[in-house]
């Protein structure tokens, strides 16, 4: 009987501690993923980094996330460039980190987000609107 208690405990205790273990580059592309929702077209740059916010994940020295070495850092946003669109035009694209496609310690193009903005607004959010 007390074999069984001592497990039934053990078991209760590892459940409980599994919760407190957060990923903290999961957590921000979680909430980027939920605050990309609120982005809408028209908004500023202002507007939308207001939203989204300037927070980072990760990086420093390296840790033990579930298993394995992280070396990542993320940032909100992850990196900015201007593209030239097919009519001449320039748009300004933001990038958040949204997405894990393959768990490398990297953090590639197809799993960040971007925010496509022409002439200070936002035109659209998703790749969709990049390749436009």
């Amino acid at each position: 009987m007390r074999l069984r208690t001592a497990r039934v405990a053990w078991l209760a205790l590892l459940v409980g501690c599994s919760t407190l273990i957060v990923d903290p580059l999961e957590q921000m592309r979680a909430q980027n993923k939920e605050k990309l929702a609120k982005v809408v077209p028209g908004m500023t740059r202002m507007e939308v980094e207001s939203v989204m916010g300037h927070e980072r994940a990760g990086g420093g020295l390296p840790e033990v996330v579930f298993g394995r070495v992280q070396y990542l850092q993320a940032t909100n946003p992850m990196r900015e460039e201007t593209v030239r669109g097919a009519d001449g035009r320039d748009y300004l694209v933001l990038y958040y980190y949204t997405d894990v496609k393959q768990l490398d310690d990297k953090i590639t193009d197809d799993e960040l987000t971007p925010v496509v903005f022409r002439d200070g607004k936002v035109v659209g959010v998703g790749h969709q609107h990049l390749k436009r």
